[in-house]
């Protein structure tokens, strides 16, 4: 896979936390515990999620010599738009200068958003629509929940990742399989800003709400069945799979995923210590950290597996 991410200089330590809540329940040492990060990145304040996006695709185009004309699909997943309108995929466009016969489309998912990318672009490149797309993600996790609770600040981190996907690879991208609970939308959501709830003088905050544990148990009941669905809609069996890499959401969820499935550590990628929940592109960002570790290497198969806010989840299998 060509991808490539973007993680902001900034790092914000658990003993930042600590001394926030001057609790023995939030330690550093408990912050670990309960999260497994020890660092996440925070955006600088004038960075904003299109900078985020434009950095990681221009380190794209870097590493592999790509062409910015031959990019005639621009696609961008993310829930922190720079402006309510127009979507910031515009903004995105004109500041990776790409030519105007480039189309550009925005979609509004988070945790899961990353394979829900890998299934418009594929379905793009097979139909033959277009040849080479852009697909990025981009979020301010770490802004989006700055003023929440400490349960919630500890996990988030703002961060960006980049892929290629064009006739070189579009055909590794196995069978992707989505879905849907929107009886869970209130299980975390942002209240305010929309028409249901305007902003007004009266606005408490504009968070996140999240309900942690069920958001945890929604986690440990669709994961594990949709990795299930995955492999039974590509014809493989977990001993074919060489690793799982899904949405770093916390150490706890991955953990208790892992175990549904009887699946070994070593087959996992953990990769949230030091870079915290990213939302949409904590997939795309462990997968190429592994990459570049040499623990995923060329021809293996890698699982893949979204979940969060929506309800959503969605997943694939990425032959390498």
């Amino acid at each position: 896979m060509k991808l490539a991410y973007y993680l902001p200089d900034e790092t914000i330590d658990n003993g930042y936390f600590a001394s926030l809540a001057k609790s023995d329940e939030y330690s550093c040492e408990q912050i670990y515990q309960k999260s497994g990060i020890k660092y996440r990145h925070k955006a600088a304040p004038n960075e904003l999620t299109s900078d985020l996006a434009a950095k990681a695709a221009l380190n794209l185009i870097n590493e592999y010599d790509i062409d910015p004309a031959s990019i005639d699909m621009l696609l961008l997943c993310t829930q922190s738009p720079d402006y309510l309108q127009p979507a910031t995929i515009y903004q995105l466009h004109n500041k990776l200068n790409l030519p105007k016969s480039t189309n550009a489309m925005e979609i509004n998912i988070a945790c899961s958003g990353y394979a829900h990318g890998l299934l418009i672009a594929k379905s793009l490149i097979i139909s033959k629509s277009v040849k080479r797309v852009l697909l990025c993600t981009a979020d301010m996790c770490y802004k989006m929940f700055e003023n929440s609770d400490m349960a919630q600040r500890i996990l988030f981190g703002d961060g960006a990742s980049a892929t290629i996907i064009d006739d070189s690879n579009a055909y590794k991208i196995g069978q992707i399989i989505c879905g849907t609970d929107g009886g869970g939308f209130f299980s975390m959501y942002k209240k305010y800003g929309g028409y249901a709830n305007p902003f007004n003088a009266q606005t408490p905050s504009n968070t996140l709400t999240m309900n942690g544990p069920e958001i945890f148990l929604f986690a440990i009941r669709e994961v594990p069945n949709l990795v299930r669905q995955i492999l039974k809609a590509n014809n493989l069996n977990l001993d074919d799979i060489d690793y799982f890499i899904f949405h770093q959401a916390n150490l706890l969820i991955l953990k208790a995923i892992a175990k549904s499935l009887k699946l070994d550590d070593s087959k996992v990628i953990f990769d949230i210590e030091n870079v915290g929940n990213t939302s949409s592109s904590s997939i795309p960002i462990a997968l190429k950290r592994a990459i570049e570790n040499n623990k995923i290497k060329s021809t293996n198969k890698v699982l893949i597996a979204g979940f969060g806010i929506g309800l959503a989840w969605s997943g694939t299998i990425i032959t390498i």
